[in-house]
This record gives structure tokens, C-alpha cells and sequence, in this order.
């Protein structure tokens, strides 16, 4: 049982903070009636690592919330308290608008985009490099838990490792910095984005560009949002163009390489399914399906086509 959920409201300083939801990395997050302020608790040291870094990159100029406070709540929990970055998630507003027009509206995947340019000048200055580090790439991708989890069979174990480390090498290639490997419609916001308890360091780009595919990582049944290919491209061309002006390589260059890192990280397991392994495995059946095909596909010099990625999921 996780001692950090609740789902009682909270009151602080006068105010009422209301449950939202629970946290991937424990903990719950809760919204002040006004919605201009987040509360976010967990263990302490979980707490103190967020700010630490959401603080840093706030220096830094990445689209982030303000921290406005941190503390300890009555029943011994920690918590801090940032400012509003918006009222919804791009998550939420492009699955209303896939349910009505079948695909998100082109006027809020601009804003989208929007965002995304402003990480990316910031994630691709010089300023904000850090030395490379491949070994950190494992934590980035959480090899350890998906060896644990969905360790990959004898009959694909070899082809596993060498694409790994293919792309690993591959991407050395590029300047190291943050990243947020679980960046998503889910966790930006018209102003910025959040949830960076995921964060680590790797190739710049890597969570730019498996962002625009984050939708293709689930079963059609459970797929919440729909690009279309035009926006797709056209991402991708604003992402390169910022590459361009920062004098970096073309990050395009690299969407095989960090999309086979993607499908691997993809079957590491969130901790919901590990603490109840019977939990979602034809979910994660699936993941592993196209985690193996997109190896296979990488190994052998073709392009990791993610439009095929249901198709290759409900195989039998």
C-alpha cells in the first residue's frame, strides 16, 4: 500500500487544495480552488530532488512552473507547491478532439508546437550541455527494469543487445543535456511543461521526437489522441529547424535510433503493473511485440514505421 496517496482534499494557509491524481513516482498531485497553484506530495527525498531540478531548469529558461513553496504537511508528508502553467493538458484537449473530428484541430497542435520550439531552444543551447555520459542512458531508458520486467526472450536477446548498444553509440553523436523521457500531450500545458520526476540526461532531441509519437506507443483501444501525418512532419521540420539555428545536427537524423530506445524503455513497466504482475499483459504483450519488431527492423537498416505499430502489436 502506498502511506503517500491520499485522496482527501488538503488545507494549507487558507487554502483548499482538491485531489487530482496520483503520482507515477508516488504521492498524489491536488489544485487550489482557483487552479492557479499545484500541490504535488511524496517522500522527502523524492520532493527535494523535484525542486532541486525544477528550480535549476527554471534558471535555465525551460518552459517550467515556478516553485512556490515547500514543506511538510500534518500527517508528516512532504510536498511543495508550484504556480499554475495552465488549466488542462494538450492530453486532455486533443482526446476531446479526436472523439469529435477523429484527429486532433491543427489550431491547438500549433500551440503544442509552440511549446515544444521554446524547450527545444532552450534544451539545445550549449549552455545547457552536460558532459556524455552513456552509462546514463541506462537510467534514461530504465534498462534495469525492463530486464527485470520484460526481460527479451533467448530467441531475440542477442539482436536486443546489439541494438541497444548500436543506438547508444549512435547517439553519443550528440550534445547531452536534459531530457524528460516521458514527455507527452499528457504533461504539457499551453504555458510550459511538468512532471519532470522522470528526468535524467541523455541525447538532446531523444524526448522532442518520441514525444510526436507518443500516441503510437498504445493499442488502438486505448490510444487517446490521433496525428495526422502532415503534422507529424511538420513537427518534425520545426524541431530541425531549431537544430539548424543552434548549429546542431538534423535531430531527424536520428528517429530510428531513439525510437528503438523508445520501445525499449516502453516495456519497463510502470510501478502499478509490478506490484500486480497478472495486471494489463496483453497490454504489455503488446509493447514487447513491437519493441522486438522495431529491433528486428533497426538491425536490418529499414525505417521503424510506428503506423505499423498496431498492426504488429495484435499479431499473433
Amino acid at each position: 500500500m502506498n502511506m503517500l496517496k491520499t485522496e482527501k482534499d488538503i488545507f494549507l494557509d487558507g487554502k483548499r487544495f482538491i485531489y487530482i491524481k496520483d503520482r507515477l513516482a508516488g504521492g498524489s498531485v491536488f489544485v487550489s480552488q482557483d487552479r492557479s497553484e499545484y500541490l504535488r506530495t511524496s517522500t522527502k527525498e523524492e520532493i527535494e530532488g523535484e525542486v532541486n531540478l525544477t528550480k535549476d531548469l527554471y534558471n535555465r529558461k525551460f518552459p517550467v512552473p515556478l516553485i512556490l513553496k515547500t514543506g511538510i504537511l500534518e500527517n508528516g508528508i512532504n510536498y511543495y507547491i508550484e504556480k499554475s502553467i495552465g488549466d488542462r493538458v494538450f492530453g486532455d484537449i486533443f482526446k476531446e478532439e479526436t472523439r469529435s473530428f477523429n484527429y486532433v484541430n491543427d489550431e491547438s497542435f500549433n500551440m503544442f508546437i509552440e511549446i515544444i520550439k521554446k524547450y527545444c531552444e532552450v534544451q539545445f543551447n550549449k549552455k545547457n550541455f552536460v558532459p556524455h555520459n552513456i552509462n546514463s542512458l541506462d537510467e534514461v531508458i530504465s534498462i534495469s527494469n525492463v530486464m527485470k520486467n520484460n526481460e527479451p526472450s533467448y530467441k531475440i536477446k542477442e539482436s536486443f543487445i546489439r541494438a541497444y548498444e548500436k543506438a547508444k553509440q549512435r547517439v553519443m553523436s550528440l550534445p547531452w543535456g536534459y531530457i524528460q523521457p516521458d514527455l507527452n500531450a499528457f504533461n504539457i500545458l499551453p504555458n510550459g511543461i511538468i512532471d519532470f520526476e522522470l528526468s535524467g540526461f541523455g541525447p538532446v532531441g531523444y524526448d522532442v521526437l518520441t514525444n510526436i509519437y507518443f500516441n503510437r506507443m498504445w493499442p488502438s483501444e486505448k490510444i487517446a489522441y490521433i496525428f495526422t501525418d502532415n503534422q507529424i512532419i511538420k513537427y518534425i521540420k520545426e524541431v530541425d529547424k531549431i537544430a539548424i539555428k543552434k548549429g546542431l545536427p538534423l535531430i531527424s537524423q536520428y528517429i530510428d535510433d531513439f525510437l528503438v530506445l523508445k520501445t525499449i524503455w516502453g516495456t519497463a513497466k510502470d510501478k502499478e503493473s509490478e506490484n500486480n504482475p497478472q495486471s494489463n499483459l496483453d497490454f504489455w504483450n503488446w509493447r514487447v511485440k513491437i519493441r522486438d519488431w522495431s529491433i528486428h527492423q533497426y538491425l536490418n537498416g529499414k525505417n521503424i514505421d510506428t503506423s505499423q505499430f498496431e498492426k504488429i502489436g495484435t499479431s499473433i
